[in-house]
Formats: structure tokens, sequence, C-alpha cells
């Protein structure tokens, strides 16, 4: 019995981390001024889960080809995008800017941060075997992790670099009840991690 709930469990961590690694930004954005044209990675965003209209500037571009890999947005309302080779484009829950077609920034607002920081997943919980906990996020974050034991003393230590996903090494911590707190911009949140190697 105790294998079947290890391995729902198993099953279930990988389904939320195909879920929650799904970027909002695809990774290859380009324009020829009247149309903008974004391609996905395999099992990227699904068409139903991308937007109907996106802006460049004070310009709305509506999607006229939706594929798996890719989709195609056409002029409606403005001036055409200037500067081919660099734009932001609003996709409705944040931006994504474009140098020469290649993703180079992921912005979120303060409401989309918090919803990021707030729906982290983190597993295994509890630690039973390996030495790593794995945090995902639903969008890329950048932000500090802090484990702290019972005391109240800081135990570990990381940065998040605009990342969807961070590995935290455990090696080091003891069984036990920890805090793990999530600090991005003004949002934070507090998840009890336990350690039963």
């Amino acid at each position: 019995m105790k294998n079947y709930y290890l391995f729902l469990l198993t099953v279930m961590a990988m389904f939320s981390f195909n879920q929650s690694y799904a970027q909002f930004c695809p990774p290859t954005g380009f324009t020829n001024g009247t149309s903008l044209y974004f391609f996905y990675d395999a099992g990227g965003v699904m068409c139903g889960d991308r937007p109907n209209t996106i802006s460049v500037g004070a310009s709305e571009f509506t999607m006229a080809v939706c594929e798996s890999g890719y989709s195609i947005y056409d002029l409606t309302s403005g001036a055409p995008v200037a500067n081919i080779n660099y734009f932001i484009a609003d996709f409705g829950i944040g931006t994504c800017e474009y140098t020469n077609g290649d993703l180079t920034e992921e912005t979120l607002s303060i409401s989309q941060v918090d919803d990021v920081v707030k729906t982290t997943k983190v597993f295994p919980n509890p630690l039973t075997s390996g030495n790593s906990i794995h945090l995902i996020f639903s969008s890329h974050l950048n932000g500090k992790v802090n484990v702290y034991d019972v005391t109240g003393k800081i135990v570990l230590s990381s940065e998040i670099n605009n990342l969807s996903r961070k590995e935290i090494d455990a090696s080091s911590l003891a069984n036990g009840v920890y805090l793990l707190k999530i600090d991005a911009g003004s949002s934070s949140i507090t998840k009890k991690v336990i350690i039963m190697k």
C-alpha cells in the first residue's frame, strides 16, 4: 500500500511539474512590423491558453493563426512596430521582451508575482530519500529562498534568478521540521517542509 501511495505522489508531482513549467512568454518572437510571430516549445502553451490579442506599445495585434508550435498575430489597430529587431509584447498577464527574435526578459505585474509565489509547488514533502527539495513556479521568478529551523535560524539560503524551477540541496539538514520562505518583491510565502531520511 505504501508503494502505491509513493507511486501516486510521484505521478502527481510529475503532472504538476509539467503543468506549472509552461511559461506565458514564447521563447522566440519576431515581427515584420505588421504581424507578430511567436514560436513555442513542444508541449508548451496550448492554443486555447494563448491570448487572442497582444499589445506592442499603443498598437494591438489579434491572433490570425494558432498551431501547436506557433501563433501569428496581425495588426488590428495602431501603428506598425517601428523596430523589428526589438519589441516588448504585452500578453495581458505580463510583458515579454524580444531582441533579434530571442526572449530577453519576462516581467510580471505585482499581483502576478503574488500569484506565482502563492502557487509554488514544493516537493517531495516530506523528503524521505535523496537530498533535493524542488520548487516549481508557474512562471519565471526573481527572488530569494530561505530555510529556517525551529529556532528561527536560517539554515539554507539561495537566490532565484529568473527561474521557473529551483532545486534546494537539503543534504546538510538533519531530520526535522523546517520553514521554507520564498520572497519575491513585496510577495512572500512560507511552507512547512519535513525531512525524514
